[in-house]
């Protein structure tokens, strides 16, 4: 699993280029839908580390106590999917299967900018709201990210829902 991270993350986390993957360890994760792009911004007045799958625009968002180093954010991700995946009312069967898939992450200079504009995108959307869905003693916003993940995303021309898309994904069903 790669997370391609914006300089705001590199700062937060304290990543530095020796922390990077190698364009060999790049070259060998081939399939978008293992690779994620990673951005920290202040929502409702709090950091907020937002992560965004390439292939499905599915999120997961951080609060609270947040990760310092990469190691630690890389042991919060891979207990996050799951759980965010579980809130999200993903099938187990398909959750065990991406998760079989998931070695270890690895950490990327950020490679493309419209994900991050499409980050940046849903931030705005969601400071539209009144009401948030935190959890202010958990640092995984899966209830928070069941509600974006069910929202209008626009991408390019067109617009998806995040959460039909990984959906599809997951079962193998594309159109």
């Amino acid at each position: 699993m790669i997370i391609y991270c914006s300089k705001a993350l590199q700062t937060a986390l304290k990543l530095s280029k020796t922390d990077f993957a190698t364009p060999e360890q790049l070259a060998t994760e081939d399939n978008s839908f293992y690779v994620w792009h990673g951005h920290i911004v202040k929502v409702d007045g709090r950091n907020t580390i937002v992560l965004m799958n390439d292939k499905t625009m599915y999120s997961m968002l951080f609060r609270n106590k947040l990760p310092r180093n990469k190691d630690k954010f890389a042991e919060l991700v891979i207990e996050a999917l799951p759980y965010t995946f579980e809130v999200g009312n993903i099938n187990r069967e398909e959750i065990v299967n991406y998760m079989s898939n998931v070695d270890n992450v690895i950490f990327a200079e950020k490679a493309d900018r419209q994900i991050t504009g499409n980050i940046t995108r849903m931030i705005l959307d969601m400071g539209y709201r009144w009401e948030y869905a935190w959890r202010e003693d958990e640092t995984i916003q899966a209830y928070e990210a069941y509600v974006q993940n069910r929202r209008l995303r626009k991408i390019g021309k067109d617009y998806v829902v995040p959460f039909e898309d990984m959906l599809k994904a997951l079962c193998g069903i594309h159109e």
